[in-house]
């Protein structure tokens, strides 16, 4: 649907809803609109609450047996869907956005990344003025690594930069203001969501902040499953959650590319669907990226299964003849 060429969306709709049987996620409202990844880690963390004995594999294997709808393309792709231009504006956005994460989440120029938090603390404190002048240089590095790396469709990576260092520099702001018994990293860290006890000194920045990242979407998942919150966070674990685990994997061990183009956001979430399904066809860089992790993670190959990649759409046929 974000293609510019309407005529040829509406064909694609119609080719979809000419197919005799289909297989989709479970959305919240059935015979609307399909699922999406949200749905399927949100019934990745209700099968990793309810079974915790479970690992990556096991949790897959409960959530797979809840996870999926089946029926005619028609039902996987409703006539409510025909009226998809009301949607045009609400899916440009969601490209830019995108654009904008695709640019900035593999982004490690913040000189503490990779140090640990034991020794962060150890640093000596700086002063306010030195805050603001490491603030504007890592804003600098940005837009920097934005222009030259970063989705050739985005207009401005100055404004993106400003933008995203702004938020930047309202939590250190707000964190700084704050009682100055607890050294600042760990009040950054409270308020990324971490909570005082979860905080592992031996862990690196990099890795306590994508821990806060998980926990972000684990709270709004339990929200929303109406899961007691204390409960959870103790039992439903990063490397348990199946699209979470790819997720992490394909971040810390994939193929870096010169330009991180906002089309690889949608490439990890459909790869988050291939623990469900037999064969999962992804382009020459996801690919790469999967075999790169393979060769770091042991179960990373029976959990996505069988991943490859063909030369065009109608290849997928000759290499998925039906049963």
């Amino acid at each position: 649907m974000q293609y510019e060429n309407d005529s040829l969306v509406d064909s694609r709709l119609r080719y979809l809803q000419g197919w005799p049987m289909a297989a989709w996620v479970t959305g919240d409202v059935p015979n609307v609109i399909p699922g999406s990844e949200w749905d399927v880690f949100r019934a990745e963390v209700r099968a990793a609450y309810a079974h915790p004995r479970h690992d990556v594999l096991g949790v897959r294997n409960v959530a797979r047996d809840e996870l999926l709808s089946f029926g005619t393309g028609f039902e996987a792709v409703p006539e409510s869907l025909s009226h998809w231009r009301i949607l045009r504006p609400f899916l440009a956005e969601q490209q830019v956005h995108s654009q904008k994460v695709a640019a900035i989440s593999p982004w490690r120029v913040i000189e503490f990344d990779n140090m640990r938090l034991a020794d962060l603390l150890n640093m000596p404190l700086r002063v306010p003025e030195s805050v603001e002048t490491t603030l504007a240089e890592v804003g600098a590095r940005l837009e920097k690594e934005i222009t030259e790396r970063g989705d050739k469709r985005i207009v401005s990576p100055g404004d993106v930069a400003a933008n995203f260092m702004s938020d930047v520099v309202a939590g250190v702001q707000l964190a700084t203001s704050e009682d100055s018994s607890v050294p600042l990293p760990i009040r950054m860290l409270l308020h990324a969501g971490l909570e005082l006890d979860e905080i592992n000194l031996d862990a690196t920045f990099r890795e306590t902040m994508n821990l806060a990242v998980f926990r972000r979407r684990l709270k709004m998942a339990s929200d929303a499953e109406d899961l007691p919150w204390k409960e959870v966070k103790e039992i439903v674990t990063l490397p348990r959650v199946p699209s979470a685990f790819i997720r992490e994997c394909i971040r810390t061990f994939g193929q870096d590319q010169p330009e991180r183009k906002g089309s690889e956001v949608n490439d990890l979430s459909l790869l988050c669907l291939s623990p469900y399904a037999n064969v999962t066809f992804v382009d020459k860089r996801t690919l790469e990226s999967v075999r790169r992790a393979k060769q770091k993670v042991s179960c990373l190959a029976e959990l996505l299964g069988n991943v490859r990649k063909v030369a065009s759409y109608r290849d997928i046929t000759a290499a998925c003849p039906p049963r």
